[in-house]
C-alpha cells in the first residue's frame, strides 16, 4: 500500500508538471470580453461538486432580474445539457437563456459575445448579459469577470493533493491570476455559504419508495455524497451501483438492474434519469431524487455584490 501511494505523488507530481507545461503554451491567457459578463463556475474537484446545480440556481436568479444568460457547458456532458433546457425551458422559450454544447468554452464564449457587432459576420442576435460557464475552471485562456468556486474543504496547495494521489485537478497556487475576482463559496461544515439536500423522491406516479427495497444507482462525479444525500434524506438502501459520470451505459445498466432485483426500487439522480427512455421513466419502480440548492443570506449578498460590480 506504500509503494502503490509512492507511485500515486509520484504520477502527481509528473501530472502537475504537465498541467504547468500545457497552460504555458497552450492555454495563455486571453482577451477580455467586449460586451458579455463572464462567469465560471468551478471547483478545484474533479466531479461531484455541485457546478451544475448552482449554475441553474444562478441563471433563476439573474433571468429573474431580466437579464439575458448564455449558459456554457462541455458537449459531452449531454445529461448536463438536457437537465438546464429541461429546468429552463421557459426561460430558453422567451429568448431570456440560451444553452450551448461546446467543446471550446473559450471560443464559443467570444462568439457569443460578438453577437450583433455591426460589421454582420458574427451573427444577427444581442450579445447574452451574462455568460455562464459550467466548470471551465482550468481554462487559462478564459478571462472572467469573475470565479464562484465551489469548495468542499481547504483549497488544495500540495503536489500530493492532486489526482491520483489525491482528488483535486489543480493547487491554489495555479489560479493566483484571477484570485481577486474569485468568491470562495463554502459547501462544508456549520453554516455553509451553499447547502445541497434532496427536496423529494418520487416515481412517475408521485409516489415516495416504499414497501420494497431500494437500490442506488448513480453515475455522478461524487456517488458517495448523492448516497449520503438519501441517507439523510431517511431512504434506507440495500445495494449501491456506482458508473462514471455521463455514462452513456447508463440505461442499459438500469434496465439490468430491474432485470435482476425485480423486487427492487432504484433510485436515480435527476441528472441520472435524464439518461434514460420515457418507457424506462414510467416505470414505477424508477425513483427521482430532485436536489435542491440552498443559499445563505450572506452568500447571497456577496455574489449580488461581483455580479454588480
Amino acid at each position: 500500500m506504500k509503494l502503490l501511494d509512492a507511485i500515486r505523488r509520484i504520477i502527481a507530481a509528473y501530472y502537475w508538471a504537465a498541467y504547468s507545461l500545457h497552460h504555458a503554451l497552450c492555454l495563455r491567457p486571453g482577451r477580455e470580453l467586449k460586451r458579455s459578463r463572464l462567469i465560471v463556475v468551478g471547483s478545484f474537484r474533479a466531479g461531484g461538486a455541485g457546478k451544475t446545480p448552482f449554475t441553474l440556481w444562478l441563471a433563476r436568479r439573474l433571468t429573474a432580474q431580466g437579464k439575458r444568460v448564455a449558459i456554457l457547458c462541455h458537449k459531452a456532458a449531454f445529461d448536463e445539457i438536457r437537465l438546464f433546457q429541461q429546468e429552463l425551458a421557459e426561460q430558453i422559450q422567451t429568448g431570456a437563456v440560451n444553452v450551448v454544447g461546446t467543446d471550446n468554452r473559450y471560443r464559443t464564449a467570444r462568439e457569443l459575445d460578438r453577437a450583433g457587432e455591426p460589421d454582420g459576420l458574427h451573427g444577427t442576435g444581442t450579445a447574452p448579459d451574462f455568460i455562464l460557464c459550467d466548470d471551465g475552471f482550468e481554462d487559462s485562456r478564459l478571462r472572467p469577470h469573475a470565479i464562484f468556486r465551489m469548495d468542499w474543504e481547504k483549497a488544495p496547495t500540495a503536489v500530493e493533493q492532486l489526482i491520483p494521489a489525491g482528488k483535486f485537478r489543480s493547487l491554489l497556487q495555479d489560479h493566483a491570476r484571477d484570485l481577486n475576482k474569485t468568491l470562495g463559496l463554502r459547501c462544508y461544515g456549520v453554516n455553509p455559504d451553499i447547502l445541497f439536500h434532496i427536496d423529494s423522491i418520487s416515481n412517475c406516479k408521485g409516489e415516495f419508495p416504499q414497501y420494497r427495497q431500494n437500490i442506488a444507482i448513480c453515475g455522478l462525479g461524487d456517488p458517495k455524497r448523492f448516497i449520503r444525500d438519501l441517507q439523510r434524506a431517511e431512504l434506507t438502501l440495500t445495494k449501491q451501483i456506482i458508473r462514471p459520470d455521463h455514462d452513456r451505459n447508463f440505461e442499459k445498466i438500469t434496465r439490468l438492474a430491474l432485470r435482476d432485483d425485480p423486487q427492487s426500487n432504484l433510485i436515480l439522480s435527476q441528472k441520472d434519469a435524464l439518461r434514460l427512455s420515457e418507457d424506462l421513466l414510467q416505470n414505477p419502480r424508477i425513483f427521482i431524487a430532485r436536489q435542491t440548492v440552498q443559499v445563505s443570506d450572506p452568500a447571497r449578498a456577496q455574489i449580488q455584490e461581483v455580479l454588480a460590480k
